[in-house]
């Protein structure tokens, strides 16, 4: 359902201020001033805390799975699957409010949001997935096309990577979060090029 500008405005002044705060920390009285009305008319719009956490966890998601489809359709045939959207994450996270917000709130979700929050943040990793394992199959360094079960075992490694790198920019610093990307790409790619070479000879 499209919404309403009055209350777009609101899901968006809710995505900087959780960005900023905890589920916990957040003050609906800060979020309705940053948009110039009063907290009460915020229940014009959102019943609770809970449905206005949710409805910027929605908006942050959206625009993070849409960035996610325009980054791995840039990414060249010639660079390791699934590097490109990575190295975004890296740069992005201090920058991006909605990033940070969807990347702490997946990991550090309200308790009685965790179900919902758990369900939504896994179409994401399924799409990046999809996307990884699409760019694999045209990979420039790949010597044979890989097995069904080397498929899955590859799109599970990348999501691993995805999850440690996601887990350091939250708790740590992107310089951190950078050289930790750094060495799990450099395996990751060796160690695919090493199966799929040894696949072919074997």
């Amino acid at each position: 359902m499209a919404r309403s500008k009055a209350t777009q405005r609101i899901v968006e002044a809710a995505v900087t201020h959780f960005a900023a705060a905890s589920y916990d920390g957040a003050s609906l009285s800060a979020i309705a001033e940053a948009v110039g009305i009063r907290k009460a008319s915020l229940y014009a719009h959102f019943a609770s805390k809970e449905a206005l956490f949710m409805a910027a966890f929605e908006e942050a998601l959206t625009k993070e799975r849409a960035f996610a489809d325009d980054c791995f359709a840039d990414e060249g045939s010639e660079a390791l699957p699934g590097s490109h959207y990575c190295q975004a994450l890296v740069r992005r996270f201090g920058e991006v409010a909605h990033l940070r917000f969807f990347l702490r709130a997946s990991y550090i979700s309200p308790v009685t949001l965790t179900e919902p929050v758990d369900a939504l943040h896994e179409t994401y990793l399924a799409q990046l997935k999809a996307h990884f394992l699409d760019k694999l199959s045209r990979w420039e360094k790949a010597t044979i096309t890989p097995t069904s079960t080397q498929v899955s075992r590859f799109g599970e490694a990348y999501l691993g990577i995805v999850d440690s790198l996601q887990v350091k920019l939250i708790y740590t610093t992107a310089e951190l979060a950078e050289s930790r990307l750094a060495a799990l790409l450099s395996v990751f790619e060796d160690s695919l090029i090493h199966h799929l070479d040894t696949d072919k000879t074997s």
